[in-house]
C-alpha cells in the first residue's frame, strides 16, 4: 500500500496517517518497531530516498511487518526525489505513506504514485470557511458540540490552522473535561488570538457601513498582532473606498456589474457578489463616501507625519464608520 498526501491541512493529514498505520499493522499500531518515521528535513540523514527503500524492503526482528511514514516529503533533495521515482515504478510491494505539502502534478514523481497508490489532497479551509469547518469537524472528533459563536472565535483568533485549532481545544479539555460542550466563554477565556490579521477582513465591515463589526474587527486587528499597523488599515479601506466609488460611476452609466468589475480590476464575485458592492454604494452615497476618502488619505498623512497611539488611531478610524 503507497500512499501520498498533498496539503496543508495538518489536523486531516494526521488523522489519515493514524488511519493509515491502523490499516497497515492492525494489532501492532502502538507497537514502535512496526513503524518508521523519517522526515525529508533531517539533516542528520545523507540520503532520505535510501532510507525510504531500506526500511521498505527490511522487517525488524522484533516485529512481523513495518510501515514507513515520510513526513516534510517535499523538503528532500532534487536526486532523493529521482531516486524515489524510479523505485517506485517497479511498484514495490510495501507500506509507505508520503506526506508533502506541495506537489506539482506533472512532476514524475506525481505521475507515478498516481499509477502505483493512491494520491490524496488535503488543502486548508479557506478563512471564510473556517468557522464551518470547525463547527462539523469537532463533534465528530471531540464528541462535545461547539457553539457556532465558539467556532467564529476560533476562525477569527487562529486562521486557518486546522492542527492548531486541535491543539487549542485540547488544552481547554486539560483545564475544563467535564465541559459538556464548547462555548463561546470557555473557548475566548483560554484561547488566545495567533493570528495576523490582514487588513482586507475590515473592507466588508466598512462597505456595509456595519459599525458594530466595524469596530470589533478593527480593535481585533490593531491590537491582535504587533505587526499589524493603522497605516495599512487606512490604506486598504482609501484603496477600497475609490474602488467603491469608481463602481458607483461606472454603473450609474448603465455599464453592468460584471463589466465594471472588469474594468476596475476585481473579482466579480468577491467584490460583487460577497462583497455586496452595489449595496454599498447605496448605503454610503457619493457625497459621503467622498468625504471618508478625503479623511483617509489625511489619516494616512497625519500617522506618518506625528506619534498617535493605538488608541488615538482607533478612535480616528472608527470615527469614519461609528457616528
Amino acid at each position: 500500500m503507497i500512499v501520498a498526501l498533498i496539503g496543508n491541512d495538518k489536523f486531516s493529514k494526521d488523522n489519515r496517517t493514524q488511519k493509515f498505520l491502523e490499516d497497515s499493522l492492525g494489532e501492532n499500531v502502538n507497537d514502535p518497531l512496526s513503524k518508521q518515521i523519517v522526515y525529508g528535513t533531517d539533516p542528520n540523514i545523507s540520503s532520505v530516498a535510501a532510507i525510504i527503500m531500506e526500511s521498505c524492503g527490511t522487517v525488524s526482528m522484533f516485529a512481523p511487518e513495518q510501515a514507513v511514514v515520510v513526513h516534510n516529503a517535499e523538503a528532500m533533495k532534487a536526486d532523493d526525489i529521482k531516486a524515489l521515482a524510479r523505485w517506485l515504478k517497479d511498484a514495490p510491494d510495501c507500506k509507505l505513506l508520503l506526506d508533502f505539502e506541495k506537489l506539482a502534478a506533472n512532476t514524475e514523481l506525481y505521475k507515478t504514485l498516481q499509477k502505483v497508490g493512491k494520491v490524496e489532497k488535503y488543502e486548508e479551509p479557506k478563512q471564510y470557511k473556517m468557522q464551518e469547518h470547525i463547527s462539523s469537524i469537532v463533534p465528530e472528533h471531540f464528541k462535545k458540540p461547539i457553539e457556532p459563536a465558539a467556532s467564529q472565535y476560533l476562525a477569527d483568533a487562529l486562521g486557518t490552522d486546522t492542527k492548531l485549532v486541535c491543539e487549542e481545544l485540547k488544552k481547554v479539555l486539560l483545564f475544563a473535561p467535564d465541559t459538556p460542550k464548547f462555548t463561546y466563554d470557555l473557548v475566548r477565556s483560554m484561547v488566545t488570538p495567533r493570528r495576523e490579521i490582514p487588513p482586507y477582513e475590515i473592507l466588508n465591515f466598512f462597505g456595509m457601513r456595519d459599525s458594530v463589526g466595524f469596530a470589533r474587527k478593527l480593535h481585533e486587528i490593531l491590537y491582535g498582532n504587533k505587526d499589524n499597523d493603522a497605516i495599512a488599515i487606512v490604506n486598504a479601506l482609501y484603496s477600497h473606498a475609490v474602488d467603491l466609488l469608481n463602481f458607483m460611476s461606472l454603473t450609474a452609466k448603465k455599464i453592468s456589474a460584471e463589466e465594471a468589475a472588469q474594468t476596475l480590476g476585481k473579482n466579480y464575485f468577491l467584490f460583487c457578489k460577497q462583497g455586496n458592492a452595489a449595496e454599498c454604494c447605496r448605503r454610503w452615497g457619493k457625497p459621503t463616501l467622498c468625504r471618508v476618502i478625503r479623511r483617509l488619505a489625511e489619516l494616512n498623512y497625519e500617522f506618518k507625519s506625528s506619534s498617535w497611539t493605538i488608541t488615538s488611531q482607533e478612535l480616528a478610524i472608527a470615527a469614519l464608520v461609528v457616528r
